[in-house]
């Protein structure tokens, strides 16, 4: 079988009854929710904002807005902080994310052979073109907020993966990056060399400072030899939709598996989702890539040793069954087929 985890976001307003379902559907690599249905304190940018300067939440709107008027004051804490290694200033707090504390709480009480453990954090590229600075720019334009931000990203991932260090378990932290599949495209003026030095930058303090296992997640398609190029160890793509596109890139996977990177194959549409959907059909499109792969010279036995499955993206627009049925869906493909191996993380 091929190990399998989730994406994150999920429709689920049960905090238990979901963690229980995804303690039971992903044994080797549970995830931990993000229950945005919850609380808007759950949105994806609200989640992670806390702590980082000159930001606050605007939970009418689920969205985060920039306040300068303390700005060198907030900086400055904010650097004091990351300098002396307190992670626990960059706390996730109870409120922003029930889904994490339930899962480690669940664990710790009634135990679990998992060995791994998946967080996620939005990633750089995506917080920073989305969040707009008082001078109706993004702050990816802004150098001292996007240094700032970087690091405070890492250092969100590297509270997750101390926990999770404790509980015993290996962390694997995903940067969530869905704009970066408009990158390429007019409205996306972003530099690639720039778009690789963030997130080698946010998953370089993660790996200093934790022994966790990275991962980058893009849920629609984009420059896929450009996330093959980071540093990450997995690379998370929706194979569902765009899999003939990142096939299309043998050289830049070969060596990437070559020096040990994982693909997240997320075989399962989330927004493309239609009950018809079943094993057989997921089986094929799976297939499908690895053969791809094959006929341009990649060994299949190697390629299975270095995957995981996955949905194609979060679940969190979903409806509940709906969601419930992709899991499940996951589940039952990772112990349909085939492999060569533990995946090598």
């Amino acid at each position: 079988m091929i190990k399998a985890t989730g994406i994150g976001s999920v429709p689920h307003t049960d905090i238990k009854g979901v963690c229980d379902l995804i303690l039971d559907r992903f044994p080797d690599m549970p995830f931990w929710p993000r229950l945005s249905r919850v609380s808007p304190r759950e949105n994806m940018f609200v989640q992670f904002a806390e702590a980082l300067p000159c930001l606050e939440a605007d939970l009418d709107r689920k969205t985060v807005r920039v306040v300068q008027t303390s700005r060198e004051r907030e900086l400055l804490t904010f650097y004091d902080s990351f300098e002396h290694n307190g992670y626990e200033y960059f706390k996730i707090g109870r409120d922003h994310a029930c889904g994490f504390y339930a899962l480690m709480e669940m664990i710790e009480k009634n135990g679990h052979p998992c060995a791994f453990i998946k967080g996620q954090v939005v990633g750089p590229i995506t917080f920073l073109s989305t969040v707009i600075g008082e001078n109706g720019k993004a702050l990816i334009h802004d150098d001292i907020m996007s240094d700032a931000i970087v690091k405070g990203l890492a250092m969100k991932a590297v509270w997750q993966a101390k926990k999770i260090e404790k509980m015993g378990k290996v962390p694997v932290i995903f940067f969530d990056e869905p704009y970066l599949s408009s990158f390429g495209s007019a409205f996306v003026p972003l530099e690639r060399g720039k778009v690789i030095q963030m997130l080698n930058n946010v998953m370089g303090i993660l790996t200093e400072k934790t022994g966790a296992r990275t991962g980058i997640h893009c849920c629609g398609n984009t420059d896929w030899s450009m996330l093959l190029e980071t540093k990450t160890d997995i690379v998370s793509v929706d194979s569902y939709g765009f899999g003939e596109y990142f096939t299309l890139y043998p050289n830049e996977i070969r060596k990437f598996l070559d020096r040990g990177g994982v693909v997240a194959w997320g075989v399962v549409p989330t927004a493309e989702y239609r009950a018809s959907i079943g094993l057989d059909e997921i089986k094929k499109r799976l297939t499908i890539c690895f053969d791809n792969l094959a006929s341009r010279g990649l060994d299949t036995e190697m390629l299975l040793r270095h995957s995981l499955i996955t949905p194609s993206c979060g679940t969190g627009l979903m409806r509940e069954a709906d969601a419930t049925r992709v899991q499940n869906l996951i589940s039952e493909l990772s112990a349909d087929f085939p492999s060569a191996g533990s995946v090598e993380l």
